[in-house]
């Protein structure tokens, strides 16, 4: 049987030993997950803990004081439940395996949404599991979005973690914590998980510079310009990263949803997004810029290219062409910045 260490009262947490009985670790990276074993997870006590002990204290120097034996059995009665319950606290995550799936890219601002599958399968049921991200963007680690679930035996539970990506690139959140104060709440069981998550955040599409024109493909051919917007094709849903300007107000003030209006263009061309084509603003503000052509692009149906200092993605449609332009937006290094 898995014994406790002496020490109860030292303030710094302490590791407990590994069970004999604990299945090796999977190599293979995220697919293979993260065993919490015995020695990689803490214990301390709460607040109540804390209070409880100094209540049963206060009790067992009453008991002392007059003799009462009753007041003795009590007591030890309430001691020796406390410390049933730091076991159970350490055997309720002991044996969880804990991977993770790639987050879906989002825009600069929005919320990045982590998916963890916390596997049981094999394992007993599990009671009052909390997971949380130490993004470290607040002192206060209780101001952390906190997700609580609890597990069935032999299931795999999927707990999706948010975070505010607020700046393009790869977003990568910190550790991960899963904790229970299960079953009294007298003591914080918790294991940090060091796992490589991370998100790739598009910058944000902002800008109301109109878009380049939408040359004919064949240069030498002295065609016709236009922007691909002479004609009206019709509506559809809004999405995200949509401009306002092409919402249909008219529909959304008759509670018609959030419609937006498609327009085509009457020549075969292609629209280049140049990053000279951007006036003023920093460099983020343009690549905001950019990000908000790309999207009004793609609205369309348009083929357009993409070219950046030291970037040239030739012209194409579709949505790989799409998140390969917005990978170069949110990857883009200013070599000013640098």
């Amino acid at each position: 049987m898995d014994t406790l260490p002496s020490g109860l009262s030292s303030v710094a947490p302490f590791p407990l030993p590994e069970s004999p009985r604990a299945p090796p670790t999977v190599a293979g990276g995220a697919s293979a997950g993260f065993l919490l074993r015995f020695r990689r997870i803490y214990i301390l006590p709460t607040r109540q803990g804390m209070g409880f002990a100094a209540a049963v204290s206060v009790m067992l120097l009453g008991a002392i004081n007059y003799g009462n034996a009753l007041g003795y059995v009590l007591s030890f009665m309430l001691v020796g439940a406390s410390l049933v319950s730091m076991l159970h606290a350490v055997r309720n995550l002991a044996g969880l395996r804990v991977a993770h799936d790639d987050p879906a890219p989002v825009f600069a601002g929005d919320m990045a949404r982590f998916v963890l599958r916390v596997d049981n399968r094999g394992q007993r049921q599990r009671f009052g599991l909390l997971a949380r991200l130490a993004t470290g963007q607040s002192r206060d680690r209780e101001h952390d979005p906190v997700v609580h679930f609890g597990l069935a035996a032999d299931s795999v539970e999927r707990v999706e973690l948010p975070a505010i990506a607020s700046r393009r690139g790869w977003y990568s959140p910190g550790h991960v914590v899963i904790a229970t104060r299960f079953p009294f709440g007298l003591f914080r069981a918790w294991s940090r998980i060091h796992m490589r998550l991370r998100c790739l955040v598009y910058p944000r599409p902002t800008g109301e510079q109109a878009p380049p024109e939408y040359q004919p493909e064949d240069a030498g051919e002295q065609g016709t310009r236009g922007k691909g917007e002479e004609e009206f094709s019709g509506l559809r849903d809004y999405q995200q990263g949509d401009s306002a300007r092409r919402v249909h107000w008219k529909a959304v003030a008759r509670d018609q949803g959030v419609p937006v209006k498609v327009f085509s263009g009457a020549a075969s061309g292609v629209t280049v997004l140049r990053w000279q084509d951007v006036t003023g603003g920093n460099t983020e503000a343009r690549l905001s810029q950019l990000c908000r052509w790309v999207l009004d692009s793609h609205a369309q149906s348009l083929r357009y290219g993409l070219c950046l200092p030291g970037v040239d993605i030739p012209a194409g449609s579709g949505e790989a062409h799409r998140r390969r332009c917005l990978e170069a937006l949110a990857l883009y290094e200013d070599a000013s910045d640098r």
